[in-house]
């Protein structure tokens, strides 16, 4: 019987997984590195949600104080103006996109303040 246990990996990059000891030390730090990507990823999925919907019902407030009308909702139900459906679709489509990167970019920031360490990798 061949036994596998001796056997290094070539993927297996941290030293805990090629001791010939238990594997809790690689088990443990991998739970706190998914841990940590975890958190990143509800922080800054959270702080662009946030952001999006703010900058959504900003620019939906500016339309109607510019136009004194609702913005472009339902073409394909109605007749509204293509053109400006469009540009309304274009000008909301990126400010929010814009709005959620730098939401998301400024809680990168403020979670490397507040732990002093960079964000998991892959993330």
């Amino acid at each position: 019987m061949i036994d596998f246990r001796d056997a290094v990996s070539p993927r297996s990059r941290h030293r805990a997984c090629h001791s010939g000891s238990s594997n809790s030390k690689a088990v443990a730090v991998k739970q706190k590195v998914n841990s940590r990507r975890a958190t990143w990823l509800l922080v800054g999925a959270g702080a662009a949600m946030v952001a999006g919907r703010l900058v959504e019902r900003g620019m939906e407030s500016g339309w109607r104080a510019w136009k004194h009308e609702d913005p472009p909702e339902n073409l394909w139900r109605s007749r509204e103006n293509w053109p400006q459906a469009l540009a309304w679709t274009a000008l909301s489509a990126a400010a929010v996109a814009t709005a959620e990167l730098v939401a998301r970019r400024s809680a990168h920031l403020g979670l490397r303040q507040i732990t002093g360490k960079r964000i998991p990798a892959g993330v």
